[in-house]
């Protein structure tokens, strides 16, 4: 029986991406005292927020950043600890022999609580980035939430992996801009069915334009907008989510009780 009465004060961050390492760690660490301040137990930045996106940028960073990059994620981390709050964040990462397109999740502890690698590449992300393979949640205060990033939108299928695992929010970054806002109401169509259609909160943060694909927004697991951003507009969100408003979801029941792919009648 779920824990009654379960709330998540999230925070969305619209920010400008730069090729500048240190610029975008300066916005980062300011939205992150910022929001604490207001109360946000979690604070969402969009993909590749600390080092910029290298489909955008034009080229890849070599792989002698990385020990510069590594510092700047624990400052995140010791902003977190200090400042007493979640933070997920967007950052290209280098494991070895290549580069991901990674969400780090830094609990409010300081500590590496999860990392998600995008599953679903854009063809320009083919260039830089290596796929990732699994699909990953994380116990956030006794909150299940799962990870995705930007094009992984569009494959409902890493949702439904993600429900299957428990997930009661869905927090996904985007560095959606420069061009195609065609997309702009599909995108902003697929959030809140992936919503609807899982019985999940979404929390979407995206890079503040030019062109945004999608604004950053907040959708309740009926599909709901719960806040949204103005388009092109740097800026933050924030939304509490209510968790009992999961039972509403006819849709998450039926599926976990009848219709998943694997028979199970739980």
């Amino acid at each position: 029986m779920g824990q009654p009465n379960r709330t998540l004060r999230v925070a969305a961050a619209q920010i400008s991406i730069t090729d500048d390492l240190a610029c975008n760690l300066r916005t980062i660490l300011d939205a992150i005292q910022r929001q604490a301040a207001r109360g946000s137990e979690v604070i969402l930045f969009p993909e590749t927020a600390l080092t910029g996106y290298s489909p955008t940028i034009g080229h890849g960073r070599s792989a002698s950043e990385w020990p510069t990059i590594e510092r700047a994620l624990a400052a995140i981390a010791q902003a977190a600890q200090e400042h007493d709050i979640w933070v997920l964040v967007g950052c290209e990462a280098w494991v070895g022999t290549h580069w991901v397109n990674r969400l780090y999740a830094f609990s409010d502890a300081g500590q590496v609580a999860a990392l998600y690698d995008k599953v679903h590449l854009t063809r320009p992300d083919t260039q830089y980035y290596q796929p990732g393979t699994e699909q990953v949640v994380l116990d956030l205060k006794g909150i299940t939430v799962g990870l995705q990033i930007c094009y992984d939108v569009r494959f409902p299928e890493g949702y439904r992996a993600l429900l299957d695992r428990g997930a009661e929010v869905v927090m996904i970054g985007f560095y959606g801009a420069a061009g195609g806002t065609w997309k702009v109401p599909v995108l902003g169509a697929h959030l809140r069915s992936r919503a609807a259609e899982n019985g999940v909160f979404v929390v979407a943060a995206n890079v503040a334009g030019p062109l945004q694909i999608v604004v950053s927004q907040v959708v309740d697991p009926l599909g709901l907008v719960l806040a949204q951003a103005n388009q092109d507009c740097a800026e933050i969100i924030e939304a509490e989510l209510h968790l009992d408003r999961i039972a509403d979801s006819e849709i998450r029941q039926d599926f976990l009780s009848r219709f998943r792919d694997d028979g199970r009648d739980d």
